[in-house]
């Protein structure tokens, strides 16, 4: 099994519409040509993404990671997330963000990568969104 991560280009819009469906096929377009969306692939194939922004337009923030059902448990987020921090590091930044609900089983995958409970947001109706960061080894 070949897993590869890269920055998503137009040859991934098909598949990133197909399974984004929390935005627009122009927001994702938009954020594939500036370079904030990663795919993982697995032998070629297109199997989750990962799509960031900037907090604070200076801290980056990991909005979403999403993995095929199938291939969830199987290290192809993890490889995803560790590319992108590599990613972040490369570019001189030396913490990531990310959030999760507290309901969410997600929260614990982030805290097995390194990611420490930072704070949280409290929305009514909600359940708490959990902030983590990360510092980058320099």
């Amino acid at each position: 099994m070949s897993v590869t991560t890269i920055v998503a280009n137009s040859a991934d819009l098909p598949f990133l519409e197909e399974v984004d469906t929390r935005l627009s096929p122009d927001t994702i377009a938009d954020l594939v040509s500036i370079g904030r969306m990663m795919v993982v692939k697995v032998d070629g194939d297109a199997v989750g993404f990962l799509r960031w922004g900037m907090f604070w337009d200076q801290l980056p923030f990991m909005n979403l990671l999403w993995v095929l059902p199938d291939w969830r448990g199987q290290g192809v987020g993890t490889t995803l997330v560790e590319a992108w921090e590599k990613s972040q590091l490369a570019a001189g930044r030396d913490l990531v963000l990310t959030s999760t609900m507290s309901n969410e089983k997600s929260q614990h995958f982030y805290r097995r990568l390194g990611y420490v409970d930072t704070g949280a947001l409290l929305l009514p109706g909600e359940p708490a969104e959990l902030i983590l960061r990360k510092p980058l080894a320099q």
